[in-house]
């Protein structure tokens, strides 16, 4: 009898350290909205983009978005912490969208030594972006960089085809033909118009792979990298669209997602029990791609504000199109481009960098936080209003995110 009771007690006691080990791992969180404004995809993305991140540096690159109404919005971030990121170094913003307040702590050694401007770089790449998602999307990567990053160099050249099949899917011939396809297109409208199937995503989210594709690839047309990049998963079924550069111009989130999305996925049937016809998807991408750019270079980008139709004109030769090309590209690529890049440039020589140790003690954590405000010196105090991630936005247009290589990228993904 006695012998029944201990071996009772004890499988109580498993049982109950099992659910309390549970417990701990399910509270662990890279991303938390409690407002609703991410969607329950765009949150898988920023959470596995946050577990990259900690599997490869070691420290916690979190983001809360709350409603939580109390007067010290730092208390709160030093809770969150401490409940719900589960390590002893990193960085977290938390952010209260009704009462216009960001909030930014540092702990342990890894970020430790950031100064007030490089917080104030993060806070303001997430504080820049046109939707929640891109926001905490940038904050990450770029936090992502300054603690070492992947440690790629992002090449001057090209090093693929435009059209790449990584999965084995489409025949050489046909291969050929796309690539001759998309590099006609690219070339006369000077904006790299590529696509890659690739087997699986090995890990990473779709719009972590789409990104460093297109970046440590050199994808990109001209000194701006105008472009855009369609990547297929065979094994997830999960796509997106990046790009950078005039390709934010001619693709824009309206134009992404209601005119190139649709289009190509009606190709691609296997989920819904038809047959996936890889090339007819692809052959569709570029063609649609040759539309929009041609009725971009005529002034008018597909976009929910403005013009929101297809306008057929007639094709006009590179030479016709190159040096109005070329002013926009230089133009856009420096808003887009060339500033934050700059910024970037001065404070990291290469995403390698490595910081020192600044020791802060506090409850046990080594920490290091900002004096107790909310935004920074260099950073507005009212964060501007954000839609949901692939709307399109009330101004159309392209909401841009930072990726793990400093660039800013535009995306669009989901399922086919």
């Amino acid at each position: 009898m006695m012998k029944k009771r201990l071996l009772s007690l004890l499988l109580i006691l498993a049982l109950a350290l099992s659910i309390s080990v549970a417990a701990m791992a399910a509270g662990e969180s890279c991303i938390v909205d409690e407002t609703g404004h991410i969607s329950a995809e765009d949150m898988a993305v920023l959470q596995q983009l946050g577990e990259t991140i900690r599997e490869d540096t070691g420290a916690a690159v979190c983001v809360c978005i709350t409603d939580e109404t109390g007067p010290d919005l730092h208390s709160y971030a030093e809770q969150f912490w401490t409940e719900r990121c589960g390590a002893d170094e990193g960085i977290i913003l938390v952010h209260n969208p009704a009462a216009n307040m960001v909030s930014c702590a540092v702990y342990g050694d890894r970020l430790g030594s950031l100064g007030e401007e490089e917080i104030n770089e993060l806070v303001g790449a997430y504080n820049s972006a046109n939707s929640y998602f891109d926001g905490a999307y940038s904050f990450m990567n770029l936090t992502y960089a300054k603690l070492g990053g992947p440690g790629l160099e992002v090449p001057v050249e090209r090093q693929y085809d435009r059209v790449v099949d990584l999965a084995g899917v489409i025949d050489s011939n046909t291969l050929a033909e796309l690539n001759r396809m998309a590099d006609e297109v690219s070339e006369q409208y000077a904006c790299d118009v590529a696509a890659v199937i690739v087997k699986s995503l090995g890990g990473k989210s779709v719009v972590e792979y789409a990104d460093d594709f297109y970046d440590y690839n050199g994808y990109g047309y001209g000194q701006n990298k105008d472009g855009i990049l369609l990547l297929l998963s065979l094994e997830e079924r999960d796509f997106d669209f990046t790009g950078e550069g005039y390709g934010a111009v001619a693709f824009t989130d309206y134009g992404r997602e209601n005119y190139l999305s649709p289009h190509f996925k009606e190709y691609l049937k296997g989920s819904r029990g038809g047959v996936d016809d890889w090339a007819g998807a692809i052959r569709c991408y570029i063609t649609d791609c040759g539309t929009l750019l041609e009725q971009a270079r005529n002034g008018q980008p597909y976009d929910n504000y403005g013009s929101n139709t297809v306008v057929e004109h007639e094709k006009k030769t590179v030479k016709d199109v190159a040096p109005g090309a070329a002013l926009i590209s230089a133009i856009i690529g420096f808003f887009s481009g060339g500033i934050p890049a700059g910024a970037m440039k001065r404070k990291m020589k290469s995403v390698e960098k490595n910081y020192g140790a600044g020791n802060y003690a506090r409850g046990g954590l080594q920490m290091r936080r900002s004096e107790d405000r909310f935004l920074y010196s260099n950073v507005h105090r009212t964060p501007i209003p954000r839609e949901e991630h692939r709307t399109g936005g009330g101004g159309g247009g392209s909401t841009m995110h930072f990726s793990s290589s400093g660039h800013s990228h535009f995306s669009t993904h989901g399922k086919f």
